[in-house]
């Protein structure tokens, strides 16, 4: 269990760091840890969901999202 929350850390540090996106990142990390492929997917394409969820609240609640 650490080691995910470790790998979590790190692939949102490179995330931040370099721009590429999550799921480049976390999907092959999960699979090679020994995650079954199909949960690793359906695990990154859930947090992608969330993430986006929260970004677009808030950048509508800044006012940058014109409707």
């Amino acid at each position: 269990m650490i080691l995910f929350i470790l790998l979590g850390f790190i692939v949102g540090f490179l995330v931040g760091l370099t721009g590429i996106g999550g799921g480049a990142l976390m999907t092959p990390s999960l699979i090679f840890l020994g995650v079954e492929p199909l949960m690793a997917v359906g695990t990154d394409l859930l947090y992608a969901t969330v993430t986006r969820i929260f970004g677009v609240l808030f950048h509508h609640k800044k006012g940058k999202i014109w409707l």
